[in-house]
Order: structure tokens, then sequence, then C-alpha cells
């Protein structure tokens, strides 16, 4: 069953109190000891939720939806840190839940409710609106909007680096990876001169990065970045692979209009960047221009010698560290 998710009213009800607060400091009016109450007081948080609907203008009629003044959200179930996961309390956090309420807001709809899906096209289907973090290669059937982030196999270091750094940088040093990853099966694609320290899990090896034992880690780009908020000094080298570009999918024309312009709003008005510095830091945009240059391919041959590397995924063990958020 779908469970509405009610808690962004109190964030923008915070929200509108630190503007309050901010509005004051910027017109230079000198202020002692506030009271929040004193404003607060005669507006309850219901009250103050039914005037924000009441000020809403939504983009898109009911019909285009499965519950009046609500944008229903898929997340896939595969989803892990920091695009989807679930928070100590329970609930959901990351990227594609912050995305979703900002995307409900632009939308002009008041609500947002959440639903896990296993597939893109059934999850539309049956249960939602949108599926949030998804790539054109794995849309089915259904349209996929925007681009709010992008999956690489991403290096990380702590040395004094510009990305994209230069694959002859790599030369002779040690690179610490997840044993079996995705990860370690596309670095050994590639002719470059590393030693390779392998960690049963992406922790383990950013614990090493931190402690000097290796010089860079290869993981997936948005899990590297988000366990490098919690490693002062962590610093992004460049993408191994072409980055892949995740958007929102949706099965509804009428819908598919509307979102895309909301998310084009999202990325223009700054919101998009605060969700991103959030969860991923200082981490860039990831374009064709972030890969690491000069790599070149291992002859097919050599690859298979290299062995296979199975179908587990970086960002599983990822979601097992607590960034600061």
């Amino acid at each position: 069953m779908p469970t509405s998710s009610h808690n962004h009213g109190r964030a923008r009800a915070l929200a509108a109190s630190l503007a309050l607060l901010a509005a004051l400091g910027m017109a230079g009016c000198s202020v002692g000891p506030v009271e929040l109450d004193d404003f607060l007081a005669s507006t309850s948080v219901a009250d103050a939720r039914a005037a924000r609907r009441e000020a809403l203008n939504p983009a898109v009629s009911s019909d285009a939806l499965r519950q009046a003044d609500t944008l229903t959200v898929g997340i896939l179930a595969t989803e892990t840190a920091p695009l989807s996961f679930a928070s100590a309390d329970g609930s959901q956090s990351g990227i594609d839940v912050d995305t979703a309420h900002a995307l409900a807001d632009a939308l002009g709809l008041p609500y947002v409710s959440f639903v896990s899906v296993s597939n893109v096209s059934s999850g539309l289907k049956d249960s939602c609106d949108v599926v949030m973090g998804v790539s054109a290669d794995n849309a089915g059937d259904a349209t996929v909007v925007g681009s709010y982030a992008q999956t690489a196999t991403g290096l990380f270091t702590h040395q004094d680096v510009t990305a994209p750094i230069d694959a002859s940088a790599l030369s002779g040093a040690t690179v610490g990876v997840q044993e079996g990853s995705v990860s370690q099966s596309t670095l050994e694609g590639y002719a470059v001169d590393v030693t390779e320290s392998t960690f049963s899990n992406l922790n383990e090896a950013f614990d090493a990065l931190s402690a000097g034992e290796v010089d860079y880690v290869v993981c997936d780009a948005l899990s590297g970045a988000y366990l490098a908020t919690a490693y002062p000094g962590t610093v992004f080298a460049g993408a191994l692979d072409e980055p892949v570009s995740v958007g929102v999918a949706v099965s509804n024309e009428a819908l598919a209009t509307a979102v895309d312009s909301a998310l084009s709003s999202i990325q223009s008005n700054g919101v998009g960047d605060l969700v991103r510095s959030r969860w991923l830091g200082a981490m860039p945009v990831l374009t064709a221009d972030s890969r690491v240059t000069g790599l070149t391919e291992r002859a097919a041959d050599a690859a298979d010698e290299a062995g296979s590397a199975d179908a587990s995924t970086d960002a599983t063990d990822a979601a097992d560290a607590t960034p600061a958020e």
C-alpha cells in the first residue's frame, strides 16, 4: 500500500521560519532574541498546509494522476544509496526522494506518496505516476524525461588533483576496489599498470584510502561521492567509462510534458544543486569530458585472463556507510 509522506510539511514550515529570519537580516534590521512562537502561534501547521494548498496551481489535471493532488512516486526496489535507501527511522531518503518532493512542488502538487516497484513498466501500469532513477536502457516501454544524476565508474583519491586526471597518473599506483564488483571488471578492462587491493565492501576501501594504504579507489561514482562526504580530503579524479544519465520515467504523455518542464525548473532555480550537494558533496555533474584521459582498452584475450566480475554492485555496500548529510 502507498504511504503518503508529510514530513516535507515540517521542512517547509521550518524553511519559512528561516526565510523570515533571513529576510530580517538582509533588510539590515538589528534583531534581538526571537521567539518563533510569536510568529507561528496564530497559524497551526494544518492551517499553513491548507493555505499552501490553496496557493498551489497544479500543472497537471487530476485525470493524469492516480490520486488527485498527489504525485505517486515509484522507487525501484534495487535502488541503493545515495539515490534511495531506508533511514534509521524507516523512512526513505536520498536523491530520488528529495528530487521527488521538489518535483511535486514544481508541479503544484501538495502531496507525495512513495511506493516500491520491481519493474519500471509494471510499476507505471499498476501503482505509480512516475518512477525515479531510470536510465534509457532500463525504461522498457516508458519515456524517460530529464536528467538529475549520472552513473559511471568513478575514481577517487586523497591527492590534490583536478578531474579528469590522465591515465599515466595511475602507473604504479595501488587501487582499492571491491572484490567481484562491476567496477573491478571495468578497471581490468583497461591497460593500466596498477596494483589492485581488494576489499569486501566500499567502506573498507575508503578507510584504506583515508589511511594512505591505497592511492585510489575505483567504484560506482554516485556511491563514491556519497561516501566521500564522510572522508574529508577525498576528491573525484575522473570516470573510467561514459556516464549514463538517470531521469524520471513516465508513461502518460501529458504528465511527461509537465514533468520535463518541472525538472527543468528545479535545475534552473538551484533546487537541484542543493539536492546534489546534500548527498554528493562537491561531486560535479558527470559528462563525457569527465572521463580519465588516455585510457586504452585491453585486448579481449588479456581481459579474459584478468577474470570477469560477478553481478554484485558497489552501491549495495555504500548503503552501509553513514556519511554526514
